[in-house]
């Protein structure tokens, strides 16, 4: 699959594929035309949030052909700000667990 074939719209979900419909006019657009889209326009989209966009995005990876995916294209102020997000989802989740793991075991008391 090349950047000049459609995006595989037809794998997303109904949520994405309303978006990206909407966002091209009702065409399919190429896998290079949302590609081309930043995270930040993507997330202005109506029914695009942070889910559906690391949805929309892995639609278009890295192609097996060798060509250059998508994520080469993506600058790198936007890599960090997605490895940024990770992290505090991850902490959060982290954080979540552990209150759940504490608050599930045991209270000991002292021993005698």
């Amino acid at each position: 699959m090349g950047l000049d074939d459609p995006f595989p719209i037809e794998k997303c979900s109904g949520r994405v594929r309303g978006a990206i419909l909407a966002e091209f006019q009702g065409r399919c657009p190429t896998i290079r035309e949302v590609a081309s889209i930043s995270d930040a326009q993507w997330l202005t989209v109506p029914n695009i949030g942070p889910t559906t966009l690391e949805e929309l995005r892995s639609m278009a990876q890295p192609l097996p052909n060798g060509e250059e995916g998508a994520a080469a294209r993506i600058p790198d102020h936007e890599i960090l700000s997605r490895l940024s997000r990770l992290q505090r989802e991850l902490s959060i989740l982290i954080g979540e667990i552990r209150a759940r793991l504490s608050a599930s075991s045991p209270r000991r008391g002292p021993h005698r």
